[in-house]
C-alpha cells in the first residue's frame, strides 16, 4: 500500500481482463460519500468496514468490494 493503491489487481487465467482482489485490511477507502476503513474480509466478495455517522458514532457494516473506491492523494 506504499503507492496509495489499496485495491490489488490479479490476472484471471485465460482471460484478457483484470479482476479486483480484496482491499488491504486497514486501508482507507471511499464508500459512497464516506471515508471508511477496511476491517476484515467477509464472504461473498464482501468486506467489513468501519465508518462514523453524522453524530460521531462508529459503526461496522458489510459492503461489496466493487462498492469501495481507492482514495486519491487527498482525503478531502
Amino acid at each position: 500500500m506504499a503507492n496509495g493503491n489499496a485495491m490489488r489487481r490479479i490476472r484471471v487465467v485465460g482471460r484478457a481482463r483484470m479482476k479486483l482482489a480484496c482491499p488491504d485490511i486497514g486501508a482507507l477507502m471511499r464508500y459512497r460519500e464516506r471515508i471508511v476503513r477496511v476491517l476484515a474480509e467477509a464472504r461473498g466478495q464482501r468486506v467489513m468496514i468501519e465508518s462514523i455517522d453524522g453524530n460521531g458514532r462508529t459503526f461496522v457494516s458489510t459492503v461489496k468490494w466493487v462498492s469501495l473506491v481507492a482514495i486519491q492523494d487527498q482525503l478531502f
